[in-house]
């Protein structure tokens, strides 16, 4: 990518299920959902839906009932993120095309009727982009930091995905509480910069209501969000993340996918050749992980 010092944060690798950014927000949520003595676990995503596989496997280690609300058709095979669901013996529920309120509501659903039988569920909302959530990735912050320090990285650039924003709005929260150690390029791979700019303040708000910290400077001056690599929209590839997909495995050994992590580094690639990330100062590009949804990807490339 011209760019010397360029770092990846391997958060593919986080040690739950197939590894990912959302064991980060699941630490503080599955906390939660113990502290309260909940015996079952309800999140809803898509098919293959990240969200909805690492918390399976973080059931499976807690010993909780997972119930995962599909907003889709049942598949005619498992592939990919649903057929590890299955190994890791979580329960689906299929409420077709629906969008997310109607998703939502079908959880809570879910939870009256366990809740009629005496069972105690907890349920995960928002694709666990919630200010509880985020705090996965205000500690992710923290400890990249403590990262650099210890290894006398100078970082100054950080790419990092933007979707439903629990992820960027965590990093972005705990690098402003840090007093700006380095700028975050949050590239959208899900909405227009408006709508991804509107969520992450309020999670914001949310997280500085749930911590009772404000931060060192507003979280807004120490991001950038991009929206020019979305292409035609939401988990449809585009000729730069396909190339990027390609030439990280090609070059490094190292595996992303269509829908976050080859946008978002091809994005963050891209602003390196253009100057905007210099080359001669240390970034790195967060890996977000959802290795398990690449095996239903083919047909992407």
């Amino acid at each position: 990518m011209g760019h010397d010092r360029l770092f990846i944060k391997r958060d593919d690798m986080t040690g739950l299920g197939q590894g990912g950014n959302k064991t980060r927000s699941l630490e503080f949520l599955l906390g939660d959902a113990l502290s309260k003595g909940a015996n079952a676990v309800i999140t809803a995503g898509g098919l293959q839906s990240n969200l909805c596989s690492l918390t399976a496997a973080a059931c499976a280690r807690y010993g909780l009932r997972c119930i995962l609300v599909h907003n889709d058709d049942p598949p005619q095979m498992r592939e990919g993120n649903m057929l590890l669901n299955a190994i890791l013996g979580a329960e689906e529920r299929f409420v077709g095309r629906t969008d997310e309120a109607a998703r939502t509501a079908a959880m809570e659903d879910v939870a009256v009727s366990l809740r009629s039988r005496g069972e105690r569920p907890y349920i995960i909302y928002n694709g666990a982009s919630t200010p509880l959530g985020a705090m996965g990735y205000v500690s992710g912050a923290f400890e990249l930091h403590r990262q650099c320090v210890d290894e006398g990285i100078p970082l100054k650039h950080v790419g990092m995905v933007g979707a439903m924003g629990g992820t960027a709005g965590g990093f972005v929260f705990g690098t402003a509480v840090l007093g700006h150690p380095f700028h975050v390029h949050v590239i959208s791979v899900e909405y227009p910069k408006e709508v991804l700019l509107r969520l992450m303040k309020e999670l914001f708000a949310g997280l500085a209501d749930l911590t009772g910290v404000s931060p060192v400077m507003p979280p807004e001056e120490v991001m950038t969000i991009y929206d020019e690599y979305l292409g035609a929209g939401y988990a449809v590839p585009t000729e730069l993340s396909r190339r990027t997909l390609l030439d990280l495995a090609r070059t490094e050994g190292i595996l992303i996918e269509n829908v976050y992590t080859s946008k978002t580094l091809g994005g963050f690639g891209d602003l390196i050749r253009r100057g905007m990330v210099p080359a001669g100062e240390a970034a790195c590009y967060v890996h977000t992980g959802g290795l398990g949804s690449l095996f239903a990807q083919n047909a992407m490339l």
